[in-house]
């Protein structure tokens, strides 16, 4: 199986080796596995700016990344088995295109969230998904709200709405022996700061919010966050590279996830992240976040934009540092058995090689069929 993988790493993305040198010393988490195990050709940035014919490199510097995914991967898919599209506003436009020129190829995308806090994104995604759910060969999905929405709302056939279990690195993200003297909340998307500040003004727990530009982008979240006057000075705020997440993970008691009304699994990550580092996690009781906390067990949801319950949970927790103890033991033990990132790899490679007819291409390009292991 040799798949052409389109996804963004970002314009400043190390090196093969450098990366995978950083990977094996726990450095940062491990992105290729996944990469290994589809043998995929990576169609990102440096791929534009390194393996791309010198004329469409030299015109791809007048467009916006996106379009020269678009662009690139017309000329180059043909040598691929089949498509993984992890960059919506390049996989579903691609989609389209090739279902306009009756392209035969297969394609499987996978959509973060299709509705969002975003009502034009949401609308773009919508109308994309329309025109393309009869020819793209799968979706992978990792919200079971979201997977209904796509089912019940735009009619797409359960069998290609594929969920899928959110993998995360547990070996990177792991339990640290660290005394906790603060808590954090991660990420940008769809994130209430206004109501977490609030809730944390009176009580001088320190805090650290980690959050910033994203490739370029700055979202209205955290431009709400950067506008709030009078920030307390235990509340600090600032985007951390992998290695200084995973330590304000080990230094804080429990995290905080504030979300604003969403169907969509958004803050999951950061979810995943703070559960495999043994941690609690408060999150506000939204429509889409189901399907990894367990309340009362490994965190505790409290009604979205209400800051007094935010605060007292907050407070509850902080002063019992035993029962943090023990939902984070109970996290950690979840990551471990349902969200791991070996498991969640398998998942994805199993659904390329099923699209595929159970058929894949060994390195001389001959279609072998999948082995069978005899039980």
């Amino acid at each position: 199986m040799k798949t052409l993988y389109i996804i963004s790493k970002g314009l400043n993305k190390l090196s093969d080796g450098e990366m995978k040198r950083l990977e094996n010393g726990n450095k940062i988490p491990r992105s290729s596995l996944l990469d290994e195990a589809i043998n995929a050709e990576l169609l990102d940035e440096r791929y534009l700016q390194e393996k791309s014919s010198s004329i469409r490199k030299f015109f791809y510097k007048f467009l916006p990344v996106s379009a020269s995914q678009l662009i690139e991967a017309f000329f180059i898919m043909n040598q691929y088995d089949l498509i993984l599209s992890h960059k919506e506003r390049v996989g579903l436009p691609l989609a389209f295109l090739m279902k306009v020129l009756k392209i035969n190829k297969p394609h499987i995308i996978i959509i973060s969230r299709i509705t969002s806090v975003d009502e034009k994104k949401s609308r773009q995604k919508i109308w994309f998904l329309n025109k393309t759910k009869d020819s793209i060969s799968k979706f992978i999905i990792w919200s079971s709200m979201q997977r209904k929405v796509a089912i019940e709302r735009l009619g797409i056939a359960p069998e290609k709405m594929i969920l899928v279990k959110r993998g995360t690195d547990q070996k990177f993200w792991k339990p640290q022996n660290r005394q906790t003297d603060m808590i954090c909340s991660v990420g940008m998307e769809a994130r209430d700061y206004p109501t977490l500040v609030e809730a944390l003004r009176p009580l001088n727990i320190p805090c650290h919010i980690a959050s910033g530009i994203a490739r370029g982008e700055i979202f209205n979240t955290v431009k709400k966050l950067r506008n709030i006057k009078n920030l307390p000075d235990f509340i600090t705020v600032g985007k951390k590279k992998p290695v200084d997440l995973r330590d304000l993970y080990a230094r804080s008691r429990f995290v905080v996830v504030p979300l604003l009304p969403t169907d969509s699994d958004n803050g999951l990550t950061s979810i995943l992240e703070s559960m495999a580092m043994g941690k609690a996690v408060i999150c506000s009781r939204v429509e889409g976040q189901i399907d990894v906390i367990q309340e009362g067990v490994t965190g505790i949801f409290v009604p979205q934009g209400d800051v007094q319950a935010m605060r007292q949970a907050i407070l509850d927790l902080w002063n019992d540092p035993e029962r943090c103890n023990n939902m984070g033991l109970a996290a950690r033990k979840y990551i471990e058995k349902v969200h791991n990132i070996e498991q969640f790899t398998d998942s994805i490679k199993n659904e390329l090689e099923s699209t595929l007819g159970g058929k894949y291409l060994n390195q001389n390009g001959v279609p072998q069929q999948k082995k069978v292991s005899a039980i």
